[in-house]
């Protein structure tokens, strides 16, 4: 079990979006590794079903983008993925690795004793596809060490009612009117508003309302040409932290974000 309101004692979530991504790998075993090395509290995955019914660990629809394969997952066997390898998205030399099962990397993560925000990426009919990652769950023995999070808050509502006991995170794009109702319209623990939509009142009414915050914010190099122009959106980013506002940090490189929670005078929620 981990605290979701960490902010309450000065602490907050590190999760590595997708893992420790800025080596090259996502959501494979050095990604999910070098995460847990580098003091992640968590890590984010993303699930898709192949065509014979079985949930594999990544992130696009199709294989070309980030694989040596060529498809669209939903249209192909895992016995036909299983041939390929991960490759980097910027084409940085990597070994590349398998396209794992669900269960598989469940296990290696906790036995890496790291939590995971599991999102649910493909668009689905019935209950099926959602009782199966809640079955992936409990065998796993990580029912209580996971978010399951998803842009479809109709999803994030329909596995409350199969597992009440299960954490949501919903995530999301907009700076919407009423954050903490739609929080509260599909039952969600956790809101994630990626930058730069990010404000403090967001945070605000989400913790009034007793809905954890997450942030994502892009690696570090991104603001750098911006900051020669006087923008620097990671002092204002750094005032949000000190202040409380934010629970839980996501970003792509693990070891910048664990720096600067502690440049801001805090420290790392740990899993108990």
């Amino acid at each position: 079990m981990f605290e979701l309101l960490p902010s309450r004692s000065g602490q907050i979530l590190v999760c590595g979006h997708r893992g420790h991504v800025v080596d090259g790998h996502e959501n494979s075993r050095p990604a999910f590794r070098r995460a847990a090395e580098l003091g992640a509290s968590l890590c984010e995955i993303d699930l898709r079903m192949t065509r014979d019914g079985l949930l594999i660990v990544f992130h696009d629809d199709i294989l070309d983008n980030a694989s040596t394969g060529t498809g669209i997952i939903s249209q192909l066997d895992y016995a036909q993925i299983a041939q390929f390898r991960t490759r980097a998205r910027n084409g940085m030399p990597i070994e590349g690795q398998p396209i794992e099962p669900f269960e598989d990397i469940l296990a290696y993560c906790r036995d890496l004793g790291l939590g995971l925000i599991i999102e649910i990426k493909d668009k689905f009919e019935g209950t099926a596809y959602l009782e199966q990652v809640v079955g992936l769950l409990k065998e796993a023995r990580l029912f209580e060490r996971v978010l399951v999070s998803s842009f479809d808050y109709v999803a994030l509502r329909d596995i409350k009612s199969i597992a009440p006991g299960i954490r949501t995170m919903g995530i999301n794009y907009h700076r919407l009117v009423d954050p903490a109702a739609a929080a509260h319209s599909a039952s969600m623990d956790v809101m994630n508003t990626d930058y730069p939509q990010f404000t403090a009142d967001i945070a605000e009414g989400l913790h009034a309302a007793n809905v954890a915050v997450s942030h994502y914010v892009p690696p570090p190099e991104f603001f750098a040409i911006r900051r020669g122009y006087g923008v620097d959106y990671l002092e204002e980013l750094s005032a949000y932290l000190r202040a409380g506002l934010i629970d839980m940090l996501v970003c792509d490189d693990v070891g910048w974000s664990v720096d600067f929670v502690a440049r801001c005078g805090l420290s790392v929620s740990r899993l108990s």
